[in-house]
């Protein structure tokens, strides 16, 4: 006897119907170790480092992995969402390990790490490893890193305070930290694919503040909102310092409203003639040696103060540019556009080498250097590349009364915002004090 259609669709479900909840019966029977996923286990996860967890699972304050070599970096899926939280304390908390990060190399995401907003776990998480250890050291995959706050992380005492020397294709950003007293480098930042972010940073008193490398590619670091500085000239260090290989010209590195100064050797020091440095509305202060020395550069907007001389009554340069006579290309163009120079010597040849030599040896042309709209007072040296003539810019604070001994804290302090009636109104840097510049810190 056939059977209906509606009787055979009848069957069909019976048994689809057996079989499912036989499937669910199961799958509730197993244990979460045997392998099968609970929907919980699905990200975003958020993990969590403190000195007070009990450093089992990290997915909670309690089970908090409590050191920052503790950390699963194998339990922590980017691709997902996953991100790390550090434990700030109520007034700070202290890490003597240093963060070794292990994000994915093929993530598209970068991993996510902050120190906590909440009450009780938002003061500040040091990170103070020794000398001989690096204190945050990205080697591989992204990274997005907030200090959430100013210098919510502090790295003292390490032998790099940061070193960001991943090249995986993927930008990282790095932001609201404090680095000091390192002997190598406050941070440290390799040849990469994209430049590396790093903005609202306080760096100083180590060995070398900022150290960005280059290789002919589109990366190194791009500072915004930094102040750079040492606070005793004992230390005798660069702010900046551009390291690399005479490879295809490339800007190499970008700063933009920051200080570099007061108590530095040199604000910012290019050592390659392949890169030329780009500064946007800086303020420079005071450095020992040079506010600005490399082979060429962009200055936009740029605010440089020197006393007469240095402490040690030695001159020194506002801006020293040289010329090369190797690499390629044999010397890139500088501009220096709407700036203002108040002290210091103007070190720019008049010439520099033929850009095509040939055989017998071709004259020497024109330095290459654009200028636009500059205003400089009290300069020595090669003054007129910059401008045709001398005009006191009138700072609110009077600096032409300072002394070539100014003691630092005094130089952190001083106010160069532009009088109302000063003949240099729409020039100069947008960034006019260490206290401004702090207090636009989010």
């Amino acid at each position: 006897m056939k059977r209906s259609p509606d009787q055979r669709n009848t069957t069909i479900r019976s048994v689809c119907s057996k079989i499912l909840v036989s499937l669910t019966l199961l799958a509730s029977s197993m244990p979460l170790s045997s392998g099968a996923l609970a929907t919980s286990d699905f990200g975003p996860h958020r993990y969590f480092v403190s000195k007070n967890g009990d450093n089992t699972t990290g997915r909670s304050w309690a089970t908090a992995w409590n050191e920052m070599d503790q950390i699963r970096w194998t339990s922590i899926n980017t691709m997902q969402g996953d991100s790390l939280t550090i434990d700030g304390g109520v007034g700070r908390m202290i890490y003597r390990k240093p963060l070794s990060v292990q994000a994915s190399p093929s993530s598209y995401y970068p991993l996510r790490v902050a120190v906590s907003t909440e009450t009780q776990h938002n003061g500040q998480a040091v990170i103070a490893p020794g000398s001989d250890a690096i204190g945050i050291n990205v080697s591989t995959g992204a990274i997005q890193l907030n200090g959430s706050k100013r210098s919510g992380i502090f790295v003292y005492g390490a032998k790099r305070g940061i070193s960001v020397t991943a090249s995986v294709p993927y930008p990282s950003n790095i932001k609201n930290i404090e680095v000091s007293h390192c002997t190598e480098a406050g941070v440290f930042v390799g040849p990469s694919y994209y430049p590396l972010p790093l903005s609202q940073l306080i760096v100083h008193d180590n060995a070398t503040n900022i150290v960005s490398t280059h290789n002919g590619t589109p990366g190194g670091a791009s500072l915004s909102k930094c102040w750079i500085y040492n606070s005793t000239a004992k230390i005798n260090s660069d702010g900046v310092r551009l390291d690399g290989t005479t490879a295809a010209p490339s800007n190499a590195i970008a700063i933009s409203n920051c200080v570099l100064g007061p108590g530095l050797r040199d604000g910012l020091n290019n050592t390659t003639a392949a890169a030329t440095p780009t500064l946007t509305n800086c303020l420079l202060i005071n450095a020992s040696r040079n506010n600005v020395s490399s082979y060429s550069v962009n200055l936009q907007n740029v605010t440089s103060f020197m006393t007469r001389l240095n402490a040690s009554q030695m001159s020194h340069n506002c801006i020293k540019l040289q010329a090369s006579t190797s690499g390629y290309p044999y010397q890139r163009g500088s501009n220096v556009k709407q700036s203002i120079a108040f002290g210091g010597q103007v070190n720019i040849p008049l010439t520099a080498p033929s850009p095509y030599p040939t055989y017998p040896p071709t004259p020497p042309v024109a330095f290459p250097i654009t200028v636009e709209k500059n205003t400089q007072f009290r300069t020595t040296g090669n003054t007129t590349v910059l401008a045709p003539t001398m005009v006191n810019p009138q700072f609110v604070t009077p600096v032409g009364l300072l002394p070539n001994q100014t003691p630092i804290p005094i130089l952190m302090g001083l106010d160069f915002s532009l009088r109302p009636d000063s003949p240099a109104v729409g020039t100069g840097s947008a960034v006019t004090s260490v206290k401004q510049l702090l207090s636009s810190f989010e």
